[in-house]
């Protein structure tokens, strides 16, 4: 009988662990802009995949089936940097791709995105193709976006960059209102007030790296006076050499401001 009610304790106790678990959210962070999250309820989004030419991936991940079930990818811009694993891991999973419409439509057009799979929208958009409990909202950046056709397409013959439409951020508004405001590749803006003031993040997504984005006092500048999240993750920096800040100069340029800066290394999560 002792035995018996040990093993229901354990199987209890491993269920309670399990439910736990799986109300937690987590978010992985991949490198560079790239960002894997996992919802409450088991939802996998993923953003800006680049990955098997990512300096910064972990190795495990430069196998695009390390991912594991991918339900939704999220797009800010057509740069290399932040599509070029894309239409892979897009055919790979059969996740829904969201983008801005020039992005979209330019991807299904060239082949390289199902249409049928692709979801075209622009900044101040929201839906919800996970199901009404969680929404995407699409908000502004400041950044170029350009195609580079020779590395999608190896055979490509005509103009190597094509314009695809602004650049954008996303913020992600998970079951239990936990919401996660993921910057792409901008300047600070000063509409970064209304997106802070509408959306109230819990966690930013910034980029810091300089010369291409916001540097670390750009970043610093933006959290703390625009968008003020309660906590943050610095990004795009250390990929490539011209983009060399740190997070150390982030969290100094944030000063006493009340955010709290979470210094994730590429291939780590942190739960919420």
């Amino acid at each position: 009988m002792a035995r018996v009610s040990r093993a229901i304790a354990a199987v209890a106790l491993w269920t309670f662990s399990v439910l736990a678990s799986a109300q937690q959210i987590e978010v992985l962070w991949l490198g560079h802009s790239a960002f894997r999250i996992t919802s409450t309820t088991g939802k996998v989004i993923v953003i800006d995949p680049f990955l098997t030419t990512n300096p910064r991936t972990p190795a495990k991940y430069k196998d695009l089936a390390a991912l594991g079930k991918v339900d939704l990818i999220l797009v800010t811009h057509g740069h290399r940097d932040h599509i070029h694993d894309l239409p892979e891991v897009a055919k790979l999973t059969g996740a829904t791709v969201v983008a801005n419409q020039g992005l979209t439509n330019s991807l299904v057009a060239l082949g390289l995105l199902d249409g049928s799979r692709s979801i075209a929208m622009d900044m101040g958009g929201t839906v919800s193709p996970l199901g009404p409990a969680i929404k995407i909202h699409m908000v502004p950046a400041k950044h170029t976006s350009m195609l580079d056709m020779k590395d999608l397409k190896s055979d490509w013959t005509g103009v190597s960059f094509i314009d695809v439409g602004a650049a954008v951020g996303y913020v992600i508004e998970l079951e239990n209102g936990f919401k996660i405001y993921h910057s792409g590749d901008t300047d600070v803006f000063s509409d970064m007030a209304i997106i802070g003031r509408r959306y109230k993040p819990d966690l930013a997504l910034v980029c810091i790296g300089g010369h291409f984005t916001m540097d670390p006092e750009g970043a610093a500048f933006a959290l703390r006076e625009y968008v003020r999240p309660k906590q943050a993750i610095p990004m795009h920096y250390g990929t490539f050499p011209v983009i060399n800040r740190t997070p150390a100069e982030f969290r100094a340029a944030l000063g006493n401001a009340p955010i709290k800066v979470l210094d994730v290394k590429p291939g780590e999560a942190v739960r919420f």
